[in-house]
C-alpha cells in the first residue's frame, strides 16, 4: 500500500517534479559545463599568488580567466537560490492542501492504513527527490565556486558561503518541510504558497541573524595589517574594532561622533579585525545544516499531527 501511495504522489506531483527538476537539472549542467570551461582558462598557481608583480605573461593568461567569468557568478547563483526556495515551496504546500482543497482526502484517508502512512507515503518520495537533486546543484555550486576562485581549497574557506554545498539543499527542505506544515493547516493551495512563503522567509532570515550571531561570539581577533586592510578570502569578516588601553573592543558608536583617525587618517588607537578562520567552514555549515534540519523536523512533524487530527473536509 505504501509503494502505491508513493507512485501516486509522484503522479499528482508530476508537473512540480518535472518543471523545477527540469530547471534545477539544466542549471546543474550549465554550471558543470562553465565550471570546465572557466577552469580551462585558470592561470597558474603563480600568477595568483604574486599579484603584485606577477611573472610575464600573466596578464593575459588572468585577463582571459576574469573575462570568461564576467556576468556569470551573481546571475547564476541568484538563480541557483530561487529555484530551490521555489522547488521546496511549490512541492512542499500541495502535498496535503491538494487533497483537502479538492475534497479527496475523506476517500483517500479512508483506504489508507492510517493517516500518518498516508501522510508519510505522500510526502517522503517528493522530500527525497527534492533534497537530492538540491544536493547535487549545490555540488555542482561548488564545482563552480573552485573554478572561479584563487582559493584552492574550498573545504577550509568561507568563499561563497550560503551559496554552494551542503546548504542549498538544506534550505531548500526547510522552504519544503515549511510548505508542508502550513499546507495542512490552511488546507487550501494559493493561500498557503502565499503565507508558506512568508514564514519560510522570515525563518531563513531569523536563523541566519542568529547565526550570525553565534559566529560573532565565535570569532577571532586578528591585528589589521596597516599595509593591507582586506582579511584573507578564506576566513570569514565579521566586524572590525578598535582597542582600547585597557584593551576592550569597541567600534565607531564608542566614539560619539568624533573621529577615531588623526589628521594623517591613521588609528589612533590598534584596529583589529574579528575573523571566523577558514578551517572552521565545515564545522559552521554542518551546523548550520543540522539547526535547518531540526526546523524542518519540526515543521514536518507539526504537519503529520495536524493531518492525523483534524476533518476530512
Amino acid at each position: 500500500m505504501s509503494l502505491t501511495w508513493a507512485r501516486l504522489t509522484l503522479r499528482l506531483s508530476r508537473f512540480e517534479l518535472l518543471a523545477f527538476g527540469g530547471f534545477v537539472a539544466l542549471f546543474i549542467v550549465a554550471t558543470v559545463l562553465t565550471a570546465a570551461q572557466i577552469d580551462a582558462l585558470r592561470p597558474p598557481a603563480e600568477c595568483l599568488v604574486n599579484r603584485e608583480a606577477p611573472p610575464l605573461g600573466c596578464d593575459l593568461k588572468s585577463n582571459a580567466w576574469y573575462q570568461a567569468q564576467n556576468g556569470v557568478a551573481g546571475l547564476s547563483m541568484g538563480l541557483l537560490i530561487f529555484l530551490s526556495f521555489a522547488a521546496g515551496l511549490f512541492l512542499g504546500v500541495p502535498i496535503v492542501a491538494r487533497e483537502l482543497e479538492r475534497g479527496t482526502a475523506r476517500l483517500a484517508w479512508s483506504l489508507a492504513p492510517s493517516r500518518m502512512r498516508w501522510y508519510l507515503a505522500r510526502m517522503l518520495p517528493v522530500l527525497i527527490l527534492l533534497a537530492l537533486v538540491t544536493f547535487l546543484a549545490g555540488v555542482a555550486a561548488e564545482r563552480y565556486v573552485a573554478a572561479t576562485t584563487a582559493e584552492t581549497d574550498l573545504a577550509n574557506s568561507f568563499t561563497n558561503f550560503g551559496f554552494r554545498g551542503l546548504l542549498i539543499a538544506s534550505r531548500a527542505v526547510f522552504v519544503f518541510a515549511v510548505g508542508v506544515a502550513v499546507g495542512s493547516i490552511v488546507a487550501r493551495a494559493l493561500p498557503a504558497v502565499i503565507l508558506a512563503a512568508v514564514i519560510a522567509t522570515i525563518g531563513l532570515a531569523g536563523g541566519e541573524r542568529v547565526h550570525q550571531m553565534i559566529l560573532a561570539s565565535e570569532a577571532v581577533v586578528v591585528p589589521m595589517d596597516p599595509n593591507n586592510n582586506n582579511p584573507s578570502a578564506s576566513d570569514l569578516y565579521i566586524d572590525q574594532k578598535f582597542v582600547l588601553p585597557d584593551g576592550s573592543l569597541v567600534d565607531y558608536s564608542y566614539f560619539g561622533g568624533a573621529d577615531p583617525y588623526d589628521e594623517f587618517g591613521m588609528p589612533k588607537y590598534p584596529v583589529v579585525m574579528l575573523l571566523v578562520p577558514g578551517e572552521r567552514y565545515r564545522f559552521v555549515e554542518t551546523r548550520e545544516a543540522l539547526a535547518l534540519a531540526g526546523g524542518s523536523l519540526v515543521a514536518l512533524v507539526l504537519a503529520g499531527f495536524v493531518v492525523s487530527r483534524r476533518r476530512p473536509g
